[in-house]
């Protein structure tokens, strides 16, 4: 089990939120103060769970093409790899230090590690291969490229009205200019703050645009201000030029609107079947020994 926490306020309401993940469930423990002065918890589902709803049937295909015994295996290590990649970025972000350092032929001496970890208060992470670094890199190269005034990393998103929330990877304000993240051709991004999630799997699709929707809105729900649009930074592109292998999705204000009212009908479906549906609350030992 994980957690991630955030607090912040809307219209005088403090509020509390907790991220739980057990297995496939996803949701984040609420607690706010209510129009009648009540101390509310609650646990609402993440964008991602309601999500959930949308019918895949290029994935029911794929499974029965490959079994689900194989699928299973494919899509979890899918998913630890891109933890790792999301964690590296966190860190780097958060004035961490990432690591490269492949086990059959280590760059470090187990005394300049332990500098390193010296230096950086512990705040190191170690990738250890290839392709995960060097998609990192890919990020880094379009951070310095984008050089965003202000970012935020793991910023948790909700909204009490809706009863959802989810976890950002980043909120950047970025300069007005024209860049070049995308291919041959910059992009001319507006001043504004931005949604940037991190996508590293070989495609992207229409539910990660309704995610990131869903999270300008739920920002904006929060208090945080008006957002100009929202990226998705995907390290898996088929792309030569520009950042090799990198694309950046961006999503025009007016397209965030058309794709938030897609995820609005999905998520009702979602609510309709599910809406009464509460995680399971185990708490799991940080270490178990027979020693005590």
């Amino acid at each position: 089990m994980r957690f991630q926490t955030g607090r912040g306020m809307v219209d005088n309401k403090t509020i509390e939120v907790k991220q739980i993940d057990w297995f496939d469930d996803h949701f984040y423990k609420v607690r706010y103060i209510n129009d009648q002065k009540i101390d509310v918890e609650d646990y609402f589902p993440s964008v991602t769970t309601k999500l959930g709803a949308l019918d895949k049937p290029f994935l029911r295909q794929w499974y029965g093409e490959v079994g689900i015994e194989y699928a299973r295996k494919t899509m979890n290590e899918a998913a630890d790899r891109g933890s790792r990649i999301h964690w590296a970025w966190h860190m780097f972000l958060t004035g961490g230090c990432v690591l490269y350092d492949p086990p059959k032929t280590p760059l470090y001496t187990p005394e300049e590690k332990s500098e390193l970890y010296k230096r950086f208060e512990n705040k190191v992470f170690v990738l250890q291969n290839q392709d995960e670094m060097y998609d990192f890199l890919k990020l880094k190269a379009f951070f310095d490229t984008v050089k965003p005034d202000k970012y935020s990393s793991e910023q948790v998103v909700y909204n009490i009205a809706h009863r959802e929330a989810g976890t950002a990877d980043n909120v950047w304000t970025i300069a007005l200019g024209k860049y070049q993240i995308n291919g041959k051709e910059p992009v001319e991004l507006p001043f504004g703050q931005y949604i940037v999630d991190v996508k590293t799997g070989k495609t992207i699709s229409n539910d990660h645009f309704m995610q990131v929707a869903c999270y300008v809105k739920c920002c904006e729900s929060m208090g945080m201000g008006e957002f100009s649009g929202a990226i998705i930074a995907h390290t898996s592109a088929q792309i030569k030029s520009g950042i090799e292998g990198f694309k950046a999705h961006y999503l025009t204000r007016d397209e965030i609107e058309q794709y938030y009212q897609d995820y609005r009908d999905i998520a009702k479906v979602w609510e309709r079947q599910f809406g009464t549906r509460k995680p399971t609350i185990r708490q799991l030992p940080g270490y178990v020994s027979l020693n005590k």
